[in-house]
């Protein structure tokens, strides 16, 4: 399966090899010239994306943060899901949102008016989940204290930071640090780690995109922890070599167990299996 929206349209309802081409991105489009927008990878089943009070919090720190016109968006999402994802038992989406076409120079146009991509594919949960192994990255994250936290078009820095080792070097993920040396994250994920019965994550206040599942955890909606995670500023390597677990986070991944960094074993703990499994439970097929 795979269904493509452009701005709310069904692609296949274009009608021609023309009207197909307007709808595509134009060189004008500011997502294109500058980065000028922000995306969403959401979970779907059975027409529903039962993150999105998550998804919908970071779009509006992204309208106050970047000045993007989403009001109109945001009122007419809940319609558009209904109508045109109900079918949709199990996907993975990718939304991207650019503030338009715009003339040329770094100004925000007065009368900004959104372009919006929503391609829809199929997702089959992964069985069989094995811990994974890190690798650390040699590419430093930016700092920008107004744009952390948003998962704006400019990810350049995890480009590069993913372009450090290839398939065969066995890493399933790598974790980046900023420019003091303080763990951030992972290139593609949130990082936790459990000492003692206290949980642990840096702080994106500086840096670093702030996931929808990293939130969930925060915010704990089914009680599953015994005290509130600690927002830990300047997270040290050594705090996840010596922890009694380390797991990322990730809309599609869900809460994932670490098992080395850097080739140095990391404990294991069966509680995040609880936390996972608990996570994992809101995209159960009724």
């Amino acid at each position: 399966m795979e269904l493509f929206f452009i701005n709310g349209v069904p692609l296949d309802h274009a009608v021609d090899d023309a009207s197909r081409a307007d709808h595509g991105i134009r060189f004008n489009d500011r997502a294109l010239q500058y980065g000028d927008g922000v995306f969403e990878t959401l979970r779907i089943v059975d027409g529903c994306i039962p993150m999105w009070e998550f998804h919908q919090q970071r779009l509006i720190w992204a309208q106050h943060a970047l000045k993007l016109p989403l009001d109109l968006f945001l009122s007419r999402w809940q319609m558009f899901v209904q109508q045109h994802l109900a079918d949709v038992a199990s996907g993975c989406a990718k939304l991207v949102i650019s503030r338009g076409c715009g003339p040329r120079g770094y100004k925000i146009p007065n009368d900004s008016r959104l372009n919006w991509w929503l391609q829809v594919n199929d997702f089959a949960p992964r069985k069989n989940v094995t811990p994974f192994h890190l690798t650390l990255c040699q590419h430093t994250l930016s700092r920008q204290p107004v744009l952390a936290g948003l998962k704006h078009l400019n990810r350049l820095d995890q480009v590069i930071a993913r372009s450090e080792w290839g398939d065969e070097a066995g890493f399933d993920e790598g974790i980046m640090f900023n420019l003091d040396g303080d763990v951030v994250e992972g290139t593609m994920s949130n990082v936790f780690w459990l000492s003692g019965d206290q949980l642990f994550t840096p702080d994106l206040s500086q840096e670093g995109i702030d996931g929808c599942v990293r939130r969930w955890l925060i915010a704990d909606p089914y009680e599953l922890l015994t005290s509130p995670v600690i927002i830990k500023k300047a997270a040290k390597l050594d705090e996840l070599l010596s922890a009694d677990a380390v797991f990322l986070t990730n809309s599609l991944l869900g809460i994932q167990s670490v098992q080395t960094i850097a080739g140095h074993a990391v404990a294991q703990s069966a509680w995040v299996d609880t936390l996972a499994k608990a996570f994992n439970d809101q995209f159960s097929r009724s």
